[in-house]
């Protein structure tokens, strides 16, 4: 009876431990699935002049949480480079002030890879469609739309919004080089 209970005991944390840790991976894996299917109900919703700027910037923020998320967990791949590892957490440590900026900075900063480049890091020799560059896009993009959806809300300028579904149809792009 008393080696049953601890082998009922020791089955118990086998199986915690074998939960947890799944869940413990699965905390910064990319949704691609959710990603996608937000960013096209946004760019629906462009299309169609179904225009909740307020309600779109929390979906955006949604998104750039998800990327984040693809960063941490794309940082964490044993294969990653050790430069893609430098590269994920400059991202993920300036994610949150990239949807402060004018679009004329994230442009420069983010776009253009201004801030990389002040790191030492030489982004054009990445393939467009490469996964560190996917990742990137996977926050600032969304970041972008942040600002267009901020600025739309005070000038009514329809370019913005445009501008906003150009960012997610690119993204969406690069969805398709990380499933």
């Amino acid at each position: 009876m008393k080696r049953m209970r601890r082998l009922f005991c020791i089955s118990i944390v086998l199986v915690f431990g074998l939960v947890s840790s799944v869940f413990a991976a699965s905390a910064h894996q990319f949704d691609v699935k959710s990603y996608d299917k937000i960013a096209k109900k946004n760019i629906g919703r462009v299309i169609i002049g179904n225009i909740d700027a307020d309600k779109m910037v929390g979906d955006m923020e949604e998104l750039l949480q998800i990327g984040i998320a693809g960063c941490k967990g794309y940082m964490g791949e044993t294969e990653t480079p050790p430069e893609e590892v430098k590269i994920m957490k400059i991202i993920i440590e300036n994610a949150d002030k990239m949807a402060s900026l004018i679009l004329n900075d994230i442009e420069a900063q983010w776009h253009e890879g201004g801030v990389l480049k002040a790191n030492g890091i030489n982004i054009d020799k990445f393939e467009h469609f490469s996964k560190v560059m996917s990742y990137i896009d996977a926050v600032v993009h969304p970041a972008t739309a942040i600002i267009c959806l901020k600025e739309y809300k005070k000038s009514k300028n329809k370019d913005l919004l445009e501008q906003m579904k150009d960012e997610l149809a690119e993204v969406r792009e690069h969805l398709k080089h990380l499933e």
